[in-house]
């Protein structure tokens, strides 16, 4: 059933895929936050430490940590933490540095969202160069080819009614709760939802259903920069019974 939601969700336009087969792992932003970057330093960006024949202007940067976006015990995303520090011998070249980052930053779209989640300002006298610090976090999907909108789809639970029949014989009607873990911005969210429910209410569950695909209830489960984790529950139903 899994495999026929995800395909429906396929052709609606999602990226969709088994919430077992995320992996954080395979996620990586470093090559985002270079290009995010790089234009502001003119180039002059590096990682950890500087060379010794660096520029008096440039940017370093620093991997400082990350978490896990969880739903239902499955890793769906990760979120990178990084510290970058702009510098400059003058202060109006890194205050012009600083508004370029910044406007940078709010104006990026794409399968990772940055957001500027903390910075300062400071003065080093040897050398002499002023210093703009930020916090910068990269949510991106745990896919190998992540795109948004994505969705993330696996079972959540089950019930069952009482047994229909007596006699050592089972035949019972089983409720299956199905989790559909949309992944969009924040502006795009609710039309998200208008459309998995455009795909998946009233659907078809084959063979193995005697019901319909129903909606039970939403919520969302994560924010991140602008990344909305919405959590839907369908379910249907099915009949088992002892041979």
């Amino acid at each position: 059933m899994i495999d026929a939601i995800i395909t429906q969700l396929q052709g609606a336009g999602f990226t969709a895929a088994r919430s077992s087969d995320a992996e954080p792992a395979r996620t990586d932003t470093v090559p985002g936050l270079v290009s995010l970057v790089d234009p502001v330093v003119d180039s002059n960006l590096w990682p950890l430490n500087l060379p010794e024949q660096a520029p008096a202007t440039n940017g370093v940067y620093q991997l400082v940590g990350w978490n896990e976006i969880d739903v239902d015990g499955y890793r769906l995303g990760r979120v990178d933490t990084y510290v970058l520090s702009l510098r400059s011998p003058q202060f109006d070249p890194l205050r012009t540095m600083t508004d370029s980052l910044i406007d940078r930053v709010a104006a990026y779209r794409g399968t990772v969202s940055w957001s500027i989640t903390d910075a300062a300002t400071d003065y080093e006298p040897e050398p002499l160069q002023y210093r703009a610090h930020f916090e910068l976090q990269a949510a991106a999907l745990a896919m190998t080819a992540p795109a948004i909108p994505a969705a993330f789809v696996h079972v959540v639970g089950a019930t069952s009614t009482d047994n229909d029949l007596d006699a050592w014989a089972v035949r019972q009607t089983v409720t299956e709760q199905i989790a559909v873990v949309i992944v969009a911005d924040q502006d795009d969210i609710d039309a998200q939802r208008r459309a998995v429910g455009d795909v998946l209410l009233g659907m078809d569950t084959g063979d193995d259903g005697v019901s319909p695909l129903v909606y039970l209830a939403g919520q969302p489960t994560a924010i991140s920069g602008r990344h909305v984790y919405w959590r839907e529950l369908y379910g249907y139903q099915r009949l088992i019974q002892s041979t």
